[in-house]
């Protein structure tokens, strides 16, 4: 997701993770927005490989299975939220 798209993001929009597709059968991992935050600052920008001077922070909660949720790292449910940079998410639907 680029700043513009980003910028127009609300609490209750429908994402799922940009560089994974759909999905065989519609089976792609969606997660609720839960908070956005505007960062600016010079920073390593994840997926693109460079650098950005500003960028929005979202908090996604995953809606899936709990073998789904992408990098799973905790034994407890708080793996469900995470915060994304806008890269490395994409707007399913505007909710």
């Amino acid at each position: 997701m680029n700043m513009r798209d980003a910028k127009k993001l609300k609490p209750g929009a429908i994402v799922r993770q940009s560089y994974h597709g759909d999905g065989e059968a519609g089976n792609a991992i969606h997660g609720l927005v839960i908070e956005k935050k505007h960062v600016k600052e010079r920073h390593a920008a994840k997926i693109l490989g460079g650098y950005k001077n500003e960028r929005y922070d979202i908090i996604v909660h995953w809606t899936c299975k709990d073998t789904d949720i992408p990098r799973k790292q905790h034994a407890d449910n708080s793996h469900r939220l995470q915060v994304r940079q806008q890269w490395e998410l994409m707007v399913v639907s505007h909710g």
